[in-house]
Formats: structure tokens, sequence, C-alpha cells
């Protein structure tokens, strides 16, 4: 009888890990993605998809390495006026620039968005992406 619930409950068991296991697999976690215009200040961590503001990281290098960390400015991909402030202390990726679509983790305070120390990724533009045509006449 012993043996039977120990079965039992070591088959419960390797269920809930097993289910926790694809969970996080399929890309299920604590955060959510939002962008510019999704962010609420309630202490939620959010993964911000947004694209850098032109003109916005000044002197990216220099401000890595300062306590208070970079301050830029993103926009929303789809609405260039749902733009928000971005603190955000640790390493920069060379990739990082104006127009470049990043990825950083964190949470809003008041108007900024406070990034976790080394979340910031940049995504590098496809190189699989069909060249613009400069002129409609001419893309035949």
């Amino acid at each position: 009888m012993r043996s039977k619930a120990r079965f039992v409950i070591a088959l419960g068991l390797a269920a809930v890990l097993g289910a926790v296991l694809v969970w996080f697999a399929i890309g299920g976690s604590l955060e959510t993605y939002a962008s510019p215009g999704d962010l609420q200040a309630n202490g939620e961590t959010y993964r911000l998809n947004a694209v850098v503001s032109k003109g916005s990281p000044e002197n990216v290098a220099q401000q890595a390495l300062t306590p208070e960390g970079t301050r830029f400015r993103v926009q929303d991909q789809d609405d260039a006026s749902k733009t928000v402030w971005v603190n955000y202390r640790g390493i920069v990726p060379d990739t990082f620039q104006d127009g470049r679509e990043i990825v950083v983790t964190g949470h809003l305070e008041g108007s900024t968005f406070v990034g976790k120390r080394d979340s910031l990724v940049a995504k590098c533009p496809s190189k699989f992406q069909a060249a613009k045509s400069p002129h409609p006449d001419d893309a035949r």
C-alpha cells in the first residue's frame, strides 16, 4: 500500500515538473512583451519591444560606463507618436543605433522605463529582405 502511494506522488510530481518544462520551452514566461503604448506603471515586468528614436542615443559608448547608465528614447514600431524614455545600465550591443529595433526587460517607473542590467538586445536587420526600390516605376 505504501509503495503505491509513493508511486502516485512521484508520478504527480513528475507531471508537474514536466508541465513547467513544457511551459518555458514554448516561450511562456512571467514577462509580457509590450510596446511603448502598452506600458503601465503597475510594477509588472515587461519586455519592451520598440525602435530607438532618431537622435536619441547620445554618446552611448561613454554613457554605458557611467553609474547613471544610458538614457534613450524609443518609439512604437507602428505609431511613432507613442514614445518612452529608457534608463538602462549594462552592456550596450555594438548594433545599438538610431532606428534599430530593440528588446529590453524592465519596468515602468513614472514615465521612464527602467531596464534590467544587461538585458538590452538590439535586433539586426534581416539581410534576406527585398531591397526597396528608390522609385515605384523602377520596380519591375
